[in-house]
């Protein structure tokens, strides 16, 4: 992927969803030739697909939240 901060989390999203992002596409009418992520994915994303990619972010956020939270209460408890 052409962009180093995108690529590893398009590429578990696209894993997680079944599907083939990126590809081909077009900017300012011209056609870009960029490769499939997740290339054997679908190709058409639903509804259902951005529900589902909103739950797996909230579930990150979730997560990172409980993550920083028990390690501020571990860093308060060592002073």
């Amino acid at each position: 992927h052409r962009s180093p901060n995108a690529g590893w989390p398009e590429a578990a999203t696209a894993a997680a969803l079944g599907l083939a992002l990126a590809g081909p596409r077009r900017y300012r009418g011209a056609l870009g030739h960029d490769p499939y992520i997740n290339a054997t994915g679908r190709r058409q994303a639903t509804p259902e697909d951005v529900r589902h990619a909103l739950r797996l972010y909230l579930g990150g956020w979730t997560l990172l939240l409980i993550l920083a939270a028990a390690t501020g209460g571990l860093v308060l408890a060592l002073r």
